[in-house]
């Protein structure tokens, strides 16, 4: 891939992030200046078409990005998104007062997920399996009735297909086919295994159409990650504790 056709796919994968609405050549050209004819730049998204990157819809002139242009954005184009540190003391007291409040640690951290990232969200724990958010999915005017049936099925069998949700020890992306979930072959996972001060093992993540942000929902569930499986958490209560 050369450099101009990296900078023309990042560009459709951020616009598609954007609007949900495939993209076309002369409307990414102005927007982003690559100084070249509008048909130069139809001729790169050919060229990144045939390499699977990007595909036309049926229905538009425009194109989308693929699994294959996610996967390509997220590993060698998508740069870290830093959460201010506003937002990381926001999280961390959020997530002590959750901690505090053992009865439903999963489901609030569930719902922090869903709040910040627009998207829906999952805690499977050893003791419980929570998930909120699911109407930020549904407002999507663009969803049919098959596909909501789909999404609601998941969600009402959350435990069942935890056991196929694959997860490493790092953060991750599971872009449309790649979590071998059938129901949600439109939609991408953000996942992370997290070590609990209980010592044991549980998982957290977002699920949202492919066209979420990335670069904001991993830094989200890796820092909340981070916070669960060390012991930061467990410091920060015994002072609040203390005071």
């Amino acid at each position: 891939m050369t450099p101009r056709q990296a900078k023309l796919l990042a560009a459709i994968v951020r616009e598609y992030s954007n609007n949900a609405e495939p993209i076309g050549s002369e409307e990414i050209n102005q927007k982003y200046n690559f100084g070249v004819s509008s048909a130069t730049i139809r001729n790169e998204m050919m060229a990144l078409e045939k390499m699977g990157y990007i595909e036309q819809p049926h229905t538009s002139a425009g194109r989308i990005p693929t699994d294959l242009g996610y996967r390509y954005f997220i590993n060698e184009l998508m740069k870290h998104f830093e959460i201010s540190i506003k937002e990381q003391k926001m999280l961390r007291s959020q997530l002590v007062k959750f901690q505090l409040q053992t009865q439903e640690i999963g489901r609030n951290i569930a719902k922090l997920l869903a709040e910040k990232s627009d998207q829906a969200a999952f805690a499977l724990l050893p003791e419980e399996t929570s998930s909120a958010g699911l109407s930020n999915i549904f407002n999507n005017p663009n969803l049919d009735k098959k596909e909501i049936i789909e999404i609601a099925d998941f969600f009402d069998n959350l435990d069942m297909f935890s056991e196929k949700i694959r997860v490493s020890d790092e953060p991750g992306a599971l872009i449309g086919q790649e979590h071998h979930l059938a129901p949600l072959q439109n939609y991408s996972l953000i996942v992370s295994q997290v070590l609990l001060p209980s010592g044991k093992k549980g998982v957290i993540g977002i699920i949202g159409h492919k066209s979420m942000r990335y670069d904001k929902n991993l830094s989200l569930v890796e820092y909340i990650a981070k916070l669960l499986s060390s012991g930061t958490l467990m410091i920060l209560l015994i002072l609040l504790h203390t005071k």
